[in-house]
């Protein structure tokens, strides 16, 4: 399988010489070449991309605080003039750092490290049966199987199960973290949902077994894609 890849910089020779190399290689299939971070953020919502390779220093928005802004976001390779920015970016766990001009050897080596990312990325991970959480001085256990969907409410969160719901003191982001596996899907800002609970996917929500509808959030549709959908597409050849 090719790995989607989008190359970010606001100087065009260098848009056009990392286009190459990814051009080169045969695991990745170029994208698209952006000149700035919102005009990348805009490719990510209408396509699945699995690699970024980003510059750093550009004007509005700084290719850093693009990676920083994004949730489930794909793999990054930074690539930079400015070996001083290695400390900063390494807090957003970045697959590499290349430094301009662009080693062909080095470059082989970062997409060699996205490979393993990835092949560590879709081992499966049984995950525990339940989690508990906080009622009173009590710890209350709930099972994965029973839950429907989560939905962020100030600061609760509201676990719908198949029989009730619950409201402990946590946030959504908390969740996520915390939950093992990938039973659960982040649709929305506001919302996580078991996957066996989605009956209909549509361009704008989640149609549930139940027949209730969740909001995609503009930020989650290319995951949602990716995650969910494309691995699982069952189609007839022409």
């Amino acid at each position: 399988m090719k790995i989607n890849t989008l190359v970010i910089d606001d100087n065009a020779n260098w848009r056009r010489t990392i286009g190459k190399f990814v051009d080169m290689h045969p695991l990745l299939e170029l994208v698209d070449t952006c000149d700035s971070a919102m005009d990348a953020y805009a490719k990510m919502m209408v396509h699945d991309i699995d690699l970024l390779i980003c510059d750093i220093e550009m004007p509005e928005l700084t290719g850093l605080g693009l990676v920083r802004s994004l949730q489930n976001g794909p793999l990054v390779i930074f690539v930079t003039s400015h070996a001083n920015y290695a400390l900063d970016c390494y807090e957003v766990s970045p697959v590499d750092f290349l430094l301009k001009p662009l080693d062909p050897e080095r470059f082989l080596t970062s997409i060699e490290k996205v490979k393993k990312r990835l092949a560590v990325a879709s081992e499966p991970i049984t995950p525990a049966p339940y989690f508990f959480i906080r009622e009173s001085n009590n710890y209350v256990q709930i099972r994965y199987q029973d839950v429907l969907y989560m939905k962020a409410q100030e600061h609760f969160l509201q676990i719908f199960t198949r029989d009730k719901s619950y409201m402990p003191m946590l946030s959504i982001s908390k969740m996520e973290e915390q939950l093992k596996g990938d039973v659960f899907l982040r649709v929305h800002r506001s919302f996580l949902v078991h996957r066996s609970a989605i009956a209909v996917i549509t361009k704008n929500d989640l149609v549930l077994t139940t027949g209730e509808t969740i909001p995609i959030g503009d930020q989650y549709r290319a995951q949602i894609n990716r995650k969910h959908i494309n691995m699982n597409v069952v189609s007839r050849r022409s």
